[in-house]
């Protein structure tokens, strides 16, 4: 149970030891957690403004970063950005599982995931939002970054 004042950590498994989605890791009892997990690697979608990472998270994990952009920009992500982030993330799966973290891993982690199910595991993009919306309910992309997935 997490100290009075502190929420959970919340790691929600896509692929069961191959790719996690949550929201950024802040503390070092975060870092503990993908460990404990068995994460090897760590794809960041956010800005280290955004939500800068906790000491130690490159040291232990194997990390990319690709800021995309999300609600509070004026525009959408681009087709090419995903297609990299598609890119990082299968980069980074060499290494081990790997988390896919933005600020709160409501849009643009969840995205990604998304566009992984659409791509290597062949889903419709309404059968992957279906899917991922039961196994991480946290997940709301904005319309216009769901159209992205058909163009996939």
């Amino acid at each position: 149970m997490p100290a009075p004042g502190k929420s959970r950590f919340r790691l929600d498994w896509v692929l069961v030891q191959e790719l996690a989605v949550g929201p950024a890791p802040r503390a070092e009892r975060h870092l503990e957690r993908l460990v404990a997990e068995g994460v090897r690697a760590v794809l960041s979608l956010c800005s280290e403004a955004e939500a800068p990472p906790p000491p130690g998270l490159e040291t232990r994990f194997e990390c990319r970063r690709l800021v995309l952009p999300d609600h509070r920009v004026e525009r959408l992500p681009e087709l090419a950005e995903l297609e990299q982030a598609l890119a990082a993330l299968a980069e980074l799966r060499a290494t081990g599982p790997v988390y896919v973290h933005c600020v709160a891993a409501m849009e643009r982690s969840p995205l990604v995931c998304l566009a992984w199910l659409v791509r290597r595991q062949g889903l419709t993009p309404q059968r992957a939002l279906d899917y991922l919306m039961q196994v991480h309910p946290g997940t709301n992309p904005l319309p216009g970054q769901l159209a992205l997935l058909a163009r996939l």
